[in-house]
């Protein structure tokens, strides 16, 4: 849901508003109001030509781990206070905006007597940051009522715990991603690659350590997913912009591609990885039983194979990582990268010469792209990227067009029955409906 014409004050009041859904102890509401118009003006500042961007948790600092885990990990957050609290300001936001950054550390921020003032620091975000972002499976602790950054001009970001809250960017207030990778039209579209996936690791396992069928399924689906998702992000971070569009009909005549590579190693390195990974539970469980059976004898080939499959999984996510870089550079090209349904890449630079326009154009605000819930839209409002895109998935159905603007909007496109439909707002960072391992 995007709202227009919003300000910092509409932020706070839907921040108060979720808190208070959540039964969390509300702050004075004037005093988030203050916090988030704060928060805007410094970031319509630049320090050393550079624009201010900050990080903050909304944390009591007398009382800032309640309840400490009893065998916390090494690099669990901790709170670092300064030796006197510093008034939450425009200009002492500006100097001191670069002593943090979401992967390392935050600002501590709480009301004082008569005003907001900053307390201290969080440190190790990165395990945050990380898995927010796809990068590890295990979800980290997160400290604070709420916890919110400047992420660009006008750009503020409020998360309770891994949930985006909500967004401001500049004068619009985006609610509710919508999460396309969960049943969908375009999950629809994607299932033939997951479903070779699938069957390409079966392939590489034994039957008892991967069943025909069970819940390791959604497992290794959101896996593919997430890949895809990182590639999309890390285009995003570049912040050139670009286009990728995943096709059944990769030799259509509506493509020009100027570059043309077969680039297989994603679902390679993905299937790999799965397979590494199911062997080295399944003989770990069995070591494991093996203990708890009070055996003396411990076979050591099986011991050293699980430290091998160990070490052939740090490089394999290694790989998997090069991959999504190779991958998402190739958007800095003029023109569009073209992925068959596995995610093989088979050109880059790919001009779309079909010249007809769409006979229709809606935007969707769910993402079953439900007939009610769809707006119409005018093709001709949109850039070069996106009319390109909208005339080649009007022609082809069947295909996912991804455009991602220099702002970092994504938007996804394709044909839902005779309409063409337009998602914006697409959610791809953490899947909150999935269950997560947990590490305080």
């Amino acid at each position: 849901m995007i709202l227009k014409n919003k300000t910092p004050r509409n932020l706070a009041e839907s921040v108060c508003a979720e808190l208070r859904k959540r039964h969390v102890g509300v702050p004075d509401e004037k005093i988030i109001i203050d916090l988030f118009e704060t928060m805007y003006y410094s970031s319509l500042r630049t320090e050393e030509s550079e624009p201010v961007t900050f990080h903050l948790v909304f944390l009591d600092p007398a009382q800032p781990d309640p309840k400490p885990p009893r065998n916390p990990v090494k690099d669990r957050w901790s709170y670092v206070p300064f030796a006197e609290p510093i008034e939450f300001s425009v200009s002492n936001l500006v100097k001191i905006s670069k002593s943090t950054d979401l992967r390392t550390s935050s600002f501590v921020v709480w009301p004082g007597k008569d005003a907001l003032f900053i307390w201290g620091l969080v440190d190790q975000q990165n395990r945050f940051h990380k898995f927010l972002n796809r990068s590890a499976e295990i979800e980290a602790e997160r400290p604070g009522l709420f916890q919110a950054s400047v992420e660009g001009i006008g750009v503020i970001v409020v998360y309770m715990r891994y949930e985006k809250v909500a967004e401001l960017r500049i004068n619009e207030l985006i609610r509710n991603s919508v999460d396309l990778f969960r049943q969908s039209p375009i999950r629809d579209l994607l299932s033939p690659g997951i479903d070779a996936h699938l069957q390409a690791i079966r392939s590489n396992v034994a039957d008892d350590i991967y069943p025909a069928s069970g819940p390791m399924d959604e497992i290794h689906t959101q896996q593919w997913l997430s890949v895809l998702c990182r590639i999309l992000l890390r285009v995003q971070k570049i912040g050139n912009g670009g286009a990728m569009l995943i096709t059944p009909d990769i030799k259509s005549p509506d493509l020009n591609i100027k570059y043309r590579i077969d680039y297989e190693r994603l679902q390679t390195s993905l299937g790999t990885n799965a397979a590494t990974k199911l062997k080295a539970d399944y003989l770990e469980k069995h070591l494991l039983n093996l203990s708890e059976s009070k055996s003396k004898v411990m076979p050591s080939n099986q011991y050293f194979q699980l430290r091998r499959f160990e070490k052939d999984l740090r490089a394999s996510k290694n790989e998997i990582d090069g991959v999504i870089w190779f991958t998402a550079l190739l958007t800095r090209v003029d023109g569009l990268v073209v992925m068959d349904r596995n995610l093989a890449v088979r050109g880059y630079g790919v001009e779309i010469t079909n010249s007809r326009e769409p006979a229709n154009l809606f935007i969707a605000s769910d993402r079953m792209a439900t007939p009610g819930k769809l707006r119409p839209a005018i093709y001709n409002h949109f850039g070069t990227r996106h009319r390109s895109m909208m005339r080649y998935c009007f022609q082809n159905p069947g295909s996912i067009g991804f455009v991602v603007s220099q702002d970092g909007e994504v938007r996804v496109i394709t044909m839902v029955g005779d309409s063409l439909v337009m998602w914006e707002n697409i959610k791809l960072k953490y899947y909150s409906y999935v269950s997560k391992k947990k590490s305080a």
